[in-house]
């Protein structure tokens, strides 16, 4: 198994590889995830060192998508704040509010509008989020979000290499 530190370094590895990547597609037309401009995901690169004492993973499921986000015990009240006002934000964008938002929360919106459904996990110092649906057209769009945030996480990490 590993240990506490080696699994503490690569977490703080891949929650600073997604941040540099976010700070690096700002000014694109449309970056896939903004920490730094969309009003949803500042919700958790504001708060002082929370983007170091967490992670955030994506895995495809036979019916959608499963998000995980796993936080230090110390940081847990924050991202639990972080994680209410982003569920109020990505909530007005469902319901037709216009916020200028990062790609992945206008998919995340997007997969709402459209019936999918979200499901929320939480264990321990894991945070989980199940979206899904039993269309197969659905299934299709939540995939390709999933796999887009997939790749964006691992150009992410490729990049943090050079």
């Amino acid at each position: 198994m590993y240990s506490e530190g080696i699994i503490r370094m690569k977490i703080v590895s891949i929650v600073a590889l997604v941040l540099i990547a976010a700070v690096a597609t700002i000014g694109a037309s449309s970056p896939w995830v903004d920490m730094e401009g969309c009003p949803i995901c500042t919700n958790v690169s504001s708060v002082d060192g929370l983007v170091e004492n967490m992670t955030w993973e994506h895995h495809l499921t036979a019916t959608g998508v499963m998000t995980v986000f796993t936080v230090k015990p110390d940081y847990r009240p924050q991202f639990l704040k972080a994680k209410a006002a982003m569920k109020e934000l990505i909530g007005k964008v469902v319901a037709g509010d216009e916020l200028e938002v990062c790609g992945y929360c206008s998919s995340v919106a997007s997969l709402l509008k459209d019936g999918a459904k979200a499901e929320n996990i939480i264990i321990d110092d894991s945070d989980i989020t199940l979206i899904s649906s039993t269309d197969e057209a659905k299934i299709a769009k939540i995939h390709t979000h999933g796999q887009k945030t997939i790749d964006f996480l691992k150009a992410a990490h490729a990049e943090s290499k050079q």
